[in-house]
């Protein structure tokens, strides 16, 4: 949860919107937690410089988009996805994630 707490706060310092949080402990065996968030192409590339500072880049296992709309980053235990708002919409995460249990975190 640790972790999980430094990637709200870092993601709270470039300002991206709709932050959802599904918790996968019980759905997934590879990762605890899933973080679907608005940015624009902007936000996500500070985003990268930003979380490497917090978290370390120890524990980022990998970037995947960082242009096109939508940029994954591979946090262990946490996996977090920013779609621009078109993207967010065609891909419909939101959607597919609704039957879990959503996480409350203050950033």
């Amino acid at each position: 949860m640790e972790l999980l707490e430094k990637i709200i706060k870092t993601i709270d310092i470039v300002k991206v919107s709709d932050v959802k949080i599904y918790d996968m402990e019980k759905s997934s065996p590879f990762f605890d937690y899933v973080v679907v968030a608005t940015a624009n192409e902007r936000q996500s590339i500070a985003l990268i410089t930003y979380l490497k500072e917090s978290v370390g880049t120890d524990q980022i296992r990998g970037f995947e988009g960082k242009t096109g709309g939508w940029l994954l980053v591979d946090l262990g235990d946490v996996v977090l996805h920013l779609f621009s708002k078109e993207m967010r919409e065609y891909y419909g995460f939101d959607k597919r994630l609704m039957t879990l249990k959503q996480i409350e975190i203050k950033a």
